[in-house]
């Protein structure tokens, strides 16, 4: 009887153990923060890929690739800033090489189902994918990135978060 009940105990005691150590692990996780949270702050566009299968409209086919490196070697700017705030509001600066900023862009953007974004900008509209990693971004979609008139071009943007907005 004394056997039966010290097994007892030692069984309670181990499952007991197993399940205060599966607490402590799903307590040390960190907590999975909503994209829509995630999002708000300042974003630098580091890389844009666009294939334009009718370029200007014409039986033209472009394919343009831009690295972090090509910004100011190729085109002699920074890569873009687009801060993402709280209520909705969307603001990208460009800037010169030095620095300065040459253009501002406003917009409105929303987050549609559990991996797409709704933007809104002077004179379009545009929605993309998102693939969120913690400090990158990757937006992809179907825009008209030739202005041609046209929604036909497969564009994608990876973006580095440069610093977050309460």
């Amino acid at each position: 009887m004394f056997r039966t009940y010290t097994i007892l105990i030692c069984l309670a005691a181990l499952f007991a153990t197993a399940c205060s150590n599966t607490d402590a692990q799903q307590q040390s996780e960190p907590d999975v923060v909503p994209f829509e949270e995630a999002i708000l702050g300042t974003w630098e566009t580091v890389e844009v890929e666009a294939n334009c299968p009718t370029y200007l409209g014409q039986d033209t086919t472009i394919i343009q690739l831009i690295k972090e490196a090509d910004w100011g070697r190729l085109y002699g700017t920074k890569p873009a800033r687009t801060r993402y705030t709280s209520d909705g509001k969307l603001k990208r600066t460009y800037y010169n090489i030095n620095g300065q900023p040459t253009d501002v862009t406003n917009g409105l953007w929303k987050l549609v189902g559990a991996d797409s974004i709704f933007v809104i900008e002077p004179n379009t509209t545009m929605s993309y994918k998102y693939e969120f990693d913690g400090s990158r971004l990757t937006l992809t979609g179907l825009v008209d990135w030739d202005y041609d008139g046209e929604k036909d071009d497969d564009y994608r943007a990876v973006l580095r978060l440069v610093s977050r907005t309460n």
